[in-house]
């Protein structure tokens, strides 16, 4: 019995001294849930969102259709203003140039060719006017004769430069063959041909190894004949072979590439060889007029001076003046297509139009660009941005110009300056990128910063947090 009344009092002991650690617990829990209401309370009441870093990306593009024969910049590669990106083929727009050149010295022959004609045209009219004497009758007859001489040569020389530029078209003409039959590969008879001579010059090696054979054993073998024919048609048979299995395999690259660069050397050779028949023809033309002139002023000379024939030189006059004019306007649309041409090959050059990094690279040598493609896309990442969406109830507490502090994952710790450069003038439904509570309301407001990226830490893309200094 005594026992019993011993038990009860312990527990009576215990039961008192639970009592009290559940109210000191129920009083510590009480005191946390209140420090954590007034921090929420508190975190209510900050300005926040959240949004991408941003940067200003410029799409380089071409105004022309053309085929990308080098890229020079890669993903990530910072760029200056006036940097070369891209490269286009101007492989037609040089052979356009080429041509225009071309016809600029042509233009100018021709230019020349009308001064002297017009030289020889008022020499002639003062001459008309003024008369002659016997001195200047029998130097005028040998003025008359080297200008006859003069025309001669000119003449030579136009047809040798003709018959160059026919020999010149010739080539051309044979070197784009040979490339068409190459691209074509060999036709049957060829292969056939080729078949029959290496089993003819396996045939030969055979009837000149027997001959050898029987003399083989002599100590002067090498010296005699059937030595040198056996050697004469191994090498045949080698040649035989070479020129069979060649048929049989088709043309290589390289062969094709000789081929193509054959023809265009053949076509660069006409177009040169253009250009020395239209000076020479300039030639022939001043030295033609050049011998009519001295006719002319011979023959007034020596029947004396007509006013029809003062008409005359003075219309011839008036006519040089106005092939002068002609030549000039030739010279300069030849001068004006040149400069188009250089234009044109300089647009070729796609350039970087401001300082920035490669963002994205679109296109790849060998590719065909067309008018307005994009082919890379440039980041400034000086300057980033970062836009974030307020709800309805908290717009009108952001205004232009105020600070912000922006924080990323990548660097935990370290604060970014934003300044407010725009505040949306229309509300707007939630994007989905929306990540805070209090942004995943219905109606909301984009609001864009202007971020200082001093050491270039920042990267467009990165999410980032923004609270607004209040």
């Amino acid at each position: 019995m005594a026992d019993n009344t011993q038990i009860a009092g312990n527990r009576g002991n215990r039961a008192r001294r639970i009592v009290p650690l559940v109210l000191v617990l129920a009083l510590v829990v009480l005191g946390a849930y209140r420090l954590y209401s007034q921090r929420m309370a508190a975190n209510s009441n900050v300005l926040q969102g959240s949004g991408s870093i941003e940067a200003t990306e410029i799409s380089v593009a071409a105004d022309t259709a053309g085929r990308i024969k080098t890229v020079l910049v890669d993903e990530g590669d910072a760029v200056k203003a006036g940097q070369e990106l891209v490269q286009f083929d101007d492989a037609i727009l040089q052979a356009q140039r080429q041509q225009a050149e071309a016809s600029l010295s042509a233009a100018q022959a021709n230019q020349a060719a009308a001064q002297a004609s017009l030289a020889a045209a008022q020499a002639n009219l003062d001459q008309v006017k003024a008369g002659a004497r016997s001195q200047e009758l029998e130097a005028e007859q040998q003025a008359v004769l080297a200008a006859q001489g003069r025309v001669t040569t000119a003449e030579g020389q136009l047809a040798q430069t003709r018959g160059a530029l026919k020999s010149a078209q010739a080539a051309r003409d044979q070197a784009a063959a040979a490339f068409a039959n190459l691209k074509q590969g060999a036709r049957p008879e060829q292969i056939e041909a080729a078949s029959v001579a290496y089993q003819q010059a396996q045939a030969a090696v055979n009837v000149a190894q027997a001959n050898y054979d029987k003399i083989a054993s002599r100590a002067d073998a090498g010296r005699l004949p059937q030595s040198l024919a056996l050697q004469q048609a191994t090498l045949a048979l080698e040649a035989a072979k070479s020129n069979y299995e060649g048929i049989l395999s088709g043309a290589t690259t390289p062969q094709l590439d000789q081929a193509r660069a054959a023809v265009n050397q053949a076509q660069a050779g006409i177009l040169q060889a253009s250009a020395v028949v239209s000076q020479t023809e300039s030639a022939v033309i001043t030295a033609k007029a050049g011998l009519a002139a001295e006719q002319a002023r011979l023959d007034m000379m020596q029947a004396g001076a007509r006013p029809e024939q003062v008409k005359a030189a003075e219309a011839q006059v008036a006519a040089t003046q106005a092939q002068i004019e002609a030549a000039a306007g030739q010279v300069a649309a030849a001068k004006a297509a040149i400069n188009l041409l250089d234009t044109q090959i300089g647009r070729l050059t796609i350039k970087a139009p401001a300082d920035g990094v490669v963002f994205s690279r679109a296109v790849e040598p060998g590719e065909v660009a067309l008018p307005g493609g994009t082919l890379a896309v440039l980041a400034d990442l000086g300057n980033l941005s970062v836009t974030v969406y307020l709800p309805e109830s908290r717009y009108g507490e952001v205004k232009l110009g105020d600070v912000a502090s922006v924080t990323v994952d990548s660097f935990p710790g370290q604060v970014f300056r934003g300044t407010v450069q725009h505040i949306a003038d229309q509300a707007e439904f939630t994007p989905r990128n929306v990540q805070t509570p209090v942004g995943r309301r219905t109606t909301v407001f984009a609001v864009k910063l202007a971020v200082e990226n001093p050491e270039s830490k920042l990267k467009p893309g990165m999410p980032a947090d923004v609270v607004f200094n209040q």
